[in-house]
């Protein structure tokens, strides 16, 4: 029989396990969230939404499979340096990038993703991005996303600006995207100057907030933000009880 009692308890068990990370400086993996959000992990205000069982199960799901496939990076890309953490006390920055290839200092980052975000069309699988326009069947229509996601081009990026600092400069970045059900697809792309800059950008809105204790603007409900869809919707200060996002406490 189904027992739910113990079904309950595991999921409880799981909930209670997650710990949250202690923000010294502004982190690359956050890099890509609304600067208030950032500015309101830093303060170490309580988020509303904490991960429940069934997201944190997921998180380490998606581990495991970077780990299994981590020493296939380098039989592919040659020697790597791997999970190494740098941080600049210039921008205030801490991050700790996935792979970096020895010979030619190319970041390789592996990002677990939810099966669905694959998209098979004209022979290619990639990333699933609208068109927006009409599909066969009325519907949505999609094509096969042409460039990664960009809040992971924000998190590379805010990498790159580490590195730099350390007198090690990077040119290009793959972006291996998997799924748990066994899909598996690479982005190669450049160093992109556009995308530094935001970054640079974000981080001196972060820095004057933070020099002045003035929170910067919560950008949550700006549905129109290229980021809205993949980051910003998903805030973890977001109060749906009143409609309220980004609060300080």
């Amino acid at each position: 029989m189904v027992n739910s009692i113990r079904s309950g308890a595991l999921y409880d068990a799981i909930s209670a396990a997650n710990e949250e990370r202690t923000y010294l400086h502004w982190h690359a993996s956050s890099i890509a969230e609304c600067p208030r959000s950032h500015y309101l992990k830093r303060l170490g205000q309580k988020p509303i939404n904490v991960p429940n069982a069934a997201k944190l199960l997921r998180f380490q799901a998606g581990h495991l499979m970077e780990e299994f496939i981590r020493p296939f990076i380098q039989s592919v890309y040659g020697e790597t340096e791997s999970n190494v953490r740098a941080t600049s006390e210039k921008l205030d920055l801490t991050g700790e990038w996935d792979n970096l290839t020895i010979k030619d200092h190319r970041l390789v980052e592996i990002k677990s993703i939810h099966d669905l975000a694959f998209i098979d069309k004209d022979g290619q699988t990639g990333l699933k991005e609208e068109t927006g326009e009409l599909g066969p069947r009325g519907g949505k229509g999609y094509r096969v996303k042409p460039t990664p996601y960009l809040h992971h081009e924000l998190q590379q990026h805010s990498y790159v600006l580490l590195l730099e600092e350390k007198g090690i400069e990077v040119g290009n970045i793959d972006y291996v995207y998997v799924s748990l059900s066994g899909r598996l697809v690479v982005y190669s792309t450049k160093v992109q100057q556009d995308i530094i800059e935001a970054v640079k950008r974000r981080l001196a809105v972060l820095n004057e907030a933070w020099r002045t204790k003035t929170p910067p603007p919560c950008v949550c409900k700006d549905y129109d933000n290229p980021l809205y869809a993949s980051v910003l919707q998903y805030c973890n200060y977001k109060d749906e009880t009143n409609g309220t996002c980004c609060e300080v406490k």
